[in-house]
């Protein structure tokens, strides 16, 4: 007959109350009941085995042998000459059968201590050759807690920080507390238990409330017993303990054993890796600060499984729990959230419980609770996408070192928060954010970029898939106006550009040899500052204009292939409509996907349907935006008695071509927006277009003709900058209908854009 113990005193959190848990399950099933199993249920720990309640109590109380874990390379561990060694001879002198195993271990490290002549705790290359030896002469049993302790590499050794340094924090030995709670608590030493110690085992392995635990350090394990300020009432309060706890707290801490893992590749070497253990990164949790990550001992993830597991399987998890993400191990928070999120964690698992080892109260290192980790029931979505700045991201970290500028710092840990909260909850706007976080990073590069000169602290981040734009796109105007603006570019091959894209107007960079890289300010073309929205877009078109004429192009180099509908720039041009610093923001991301690329067919539909919506726009925006298109203008014709519709030529398709007029973006700024139109009406005849309305004959165009009524007031600074935004073919047809007189058109040649005269 089996038992379903429900464990209520082993709980995921603390630390120490989940080492608890390992630690009677391993005791049970190596000592008692081979065939037992256990999982997590409701933050508990279920134990299924022969044992009922009263059993397994009295297997602890009477049977229990305690794993043999010293310290004999660590001052204060009892082995040398200014050590308390109560404990430790207690243990050395009893007669117990529980401690026969623990006796032996005492005996050969003393013995090799002699052998070697060490009365003082060892340093540098004698702690080195100790700790080989060891290894090498010690029990299977001894050697089993030196690996959960300590790993020897070839350049010394790399410490669990699960055990602090070695089985050590500070003055604090971990074995000597061990066995001093052994003898001085529980006088397992002299074979009967004594009267409280059955309560105390209630208290800690089923919850029941008791009042004899005792003042005794705990350690990092259980930041909340440990003492020290608000404690307790008054201003301070005393570590409490149960020594229950912190004995099969050990004894669990052995399931965590480290082993050296061998890289692969040119610099091949041999590398300590612990169990779920890795870098820590001020990521998913707010009560965490960058300086205590700084000095942090790493970070635990501790995993809960809810199907019951015998402890061979356990043992293999925790053998085996080296996430990988991407082909590799992970090493650090993000990487190992990665790593959960795309399933490369055993499937078995349905959280993780997050530590870290922080330092806080002066020295001190505790072991703090930083959530909850679930384990998706499927891989996120597009969590693959993050490969694609993953060797930017190593260079950024770089570039975030300590010796460069804070805000680089501030802004790998926005990058490296949202994809943590992207891989933990799944949410379209997590994977937002981290699109937005790196162009914010890239901004910051920028600046500095255009400072640094000849320095090199991290190249632009290279061309994007087209996939983050299906991935990120949320149906927001913002969102469709800042992916027009993105991707402008002079119309050609890329190899054939004359002009370099928008990207190159925001930031000091080239394409060059297949990739983006910074180049010197001066000679450039960027014109993006700290101005608002609308200034920045309407100097970008001004430069495009200039640099567009300075290389003899034949075309405005304002083609993109995302454009936008007439809804799109009406919601701009209405004041309060569009929040522009989400613009701004959304445009610095999207310039990091390539710019030939097209719109994913089901955005180029959502467009199309929404450019055939009949919406106010002012019509001054409708005839200055003419003269600002990337190709000439072709008529095709419609039904019969319909006027035709119109749209933008295709490559070398001749059509109707209105020269720019650069001084109408300097009115625009200025708010002379009448005069601004009037210049544009001159051209459109100029260019053989009949614009309304027509004057009488006589009489030229008036002010008052493309002036507004005062309830629609236009901004001139804000028409500027919509001149800039990229409109669809139904867009262009729909404008021309607004502002030239159906079927009428003059005769006229058709020229280069910027050589055509009016």
């Amino acid at each position: 007959m089996t038992y379903e113990l429900e464990l209520t005193g082993c709980r995921p959190e603390p630390l120490m109350s989940y080492l608890k848990a390992l630690g009677v399950f391993r005791l049970v099933a190596e000592q008692k009941d081979p065939k037992a199993t256990a999982c997590w249920r409701q933050d508990h720990f279920v134990l299924c085995t022969e044992l009922n309640e009263t059993a397994l109590l009295d297997f602890f109380l009477n049977e229990y042998q305690p794993a043999p874990i010293a310290t004999p390379w660590a001052g204060g561990s009892g082995f040398f000459k200014k050590d308390n060694r109560d404990a430790l001879d207690a243990i050395a002198q009893s007669k117990t059968s529980r401690l026969a195993l623990y006796r032996e271990v005492i005996n050969r490290a003393r013995t090799i201590l002699d052998d070697e002549g060490m009365a003082e705790k060892p340093e540098g290359e004698a702690k080195e050759r100790l700790l080989r030896r060891f290894r090498r002469e010690m029990p299977d049993e001894f050697v089993r807690w030196m690996d959960a302790a300590i790993v020897l590499g070839r350049e010394g050794q790399e410490y669990a920080p699960v055990l602090g340094t070695g089985g050590n924090d500070g003055r604090l030995d971990f074995a000597q507390n061990f066995m001093q709670r052994l003898v001085d608590k529980l006088k397992i030493d002299q074979g009967t238990p004594p009267p409280h110690a059955a309560e105390l085992l209630k208290n800690s392995l089923l919850g029941i409330p008791t009042n004899g635990l005792s003042k005794a350090a705990v350690g990092q394990f259980a930041p909340g017993r440990s003492g020290g300020p608000n404690a307790t009432q008054g201003m301070e309060g005393d570590a409490t303990d149960n020594p229950w706890d912190f004995v099969l707290m050990l004894e669990g801490a052995l399931m965590i054993a480290g082993a050296l893992v061998h890289r692969s590749g040119v610099l091949s070497s041999d590398k300590a890796s612990f169990p779920f253990t890795v870098r820590s990164r001020p990521v998913g949790a707010s009560s965490v600060q960058d300086s205590e990550v700084a000095n942090s001992r790493g970070e635990l993830w501790l995993p809960i499984w809810s199907r019951f597991v015998t402890l061979r399987e356990l043992e293999l998890l925790f053998s085996e729990g080296r996430a990988e993400f991407a082909g590799r191990p992970a090493r650090d928070t993000v990487d190992f959230a990665r790593a959960v999120a795309q399933l490369g964690v055993d499937r078995g698992i349905e959280q993780f419980v997050r530590f870290s080892f922080l330092q806080r109260s002066g020295k001190s290192y505790f072991a703090v609770a930083m959530g909850r980790f679930p384990v998706p029931p499927r891989p996120r979505e597009v969590i693959d996408l993050l490969q694609e700045i993953d060797l930017w991201l190593v260079a950024f970290r770089r570039a975030a070192g300590p010796d460069q500028p804070a805000r680089f710092r501030r802004a790998l840990v926005t990058i490296e928060s949202a994809i943590f909260d992207y891989c933990r909850y799944g949410r379209l706007e997590d994977l937002m954010a981290v699109f937005l976080a790196l162009g914010r990073a890239e901004r910051e590069l920028a600046i500095t970029a255009s400072h640094l000169r000849n320095q090199r602290v991290c190249s632009p981040l290279g061309n994007l898939s087209a996939r983050w734009i299906e991935a990120t796109y949320d149906g927001s105007v913002e969102y469709d106006i800042a992916l027009a603006l993105s991707g402008i570019h002079d119309p050609g091959p890329r190899e054939k550009e004359r002009v370099p894209p928008i990207r190159a107007n925001l930031e000091p960079v080239e394409w060059e040899r297949q990739r983006w890289d910074w180049r010197e300010l001066s000679g450039t073309g960027v014109v993006w500052n700290t101005a608002d929205l609308s200034t920045n877009m309407a100097a970008v078109l001004e430069r495009r204009i200039l640099d567009g004429k300075r290389a003899a192009c034949e075309l405005l180099p304002l083609h993109s292939y995302r454009p936008v509908s007439l809804r799109a720039v009406a919601a701009f041009l209405e004041p309060g409509r569009c929040n522009e610093t989400r613009i701004e923001e959304l445009l610095w991301s999207l310039v990091l996907v390539d710019h030939l690329v097209r719109l994913p067919p089901a955005l180029r539909q959502k467009n199309r349907e929404l450019s055939e919506e009949l919406l106010p726009l002012p019509r001054q925006f409708a005839l200055l935006k003419l003269l600002f298109l990337p190709a000439p203008l072709v008529a095709v014709p419609s039904q019969p008695n319909q006027p035709p519709r119109w749209r933008m030529a295709r490559r070398s398709e001749p059509g109707v071509v209105i020269r720019p007029e650069s001084r109408i973006i300097r009115l625009l700024l200025a708010n002379r927006v009448d005069e601004a139109c009037r210049i544009a009406y001159r051209r459109l005849r100029a260019s053989g277009l009949v614009p309304l309305p027509t004057p009488m004959i006589g009489r030229s165009t008036r002010a008052g003709d493309w002036e507004s009524p005062p309830e629609a007031y236009i901004d001139g600074r804000r028409l500027a900058a919509a001149l800039l935004i990229p409109i669809s073919d139904n867009a262009v047809s729909e404008i021309v209908s607004m502002v030239v007189r159906a079927g009428e058109q003059r005769s006229v040649s058709v020229e280069t854009v910027f050589t055509q005269g009016g």
